[in-house]
């Protein structure tokens, strides 16, 4: 381990305490989302099946 030895961590720069929480956070992502309209998830939900796809079909394309 010695020859990954590196230096010393300066502990004073290292923050004491999370500025943030992280699961209020996720709450409050997850409850602004609730609220969205149904069709427009089903839209976004479709276009991350689709988009791969796309992305597959114009590689052969420019390939071939």
């Amino acid at each position: 381990m010695g020859k990954y030895y590196i230096g010393k961590i300066d502990e004073s720069t290292i923050p004491k305490k999370r500025s943030y929480d992280l699961f209020t956070t996720e709450k409050t992502y997850s409850s602004s989302t609730t609220g969205s309209d149904p069709t427009r998830e089903l839209i976004i939900k479709v276009l991350k099946f689709l988009v791969p796809f796309m992305i597959l079909g114009l590689a052969f394309t420019v390939r071939g």
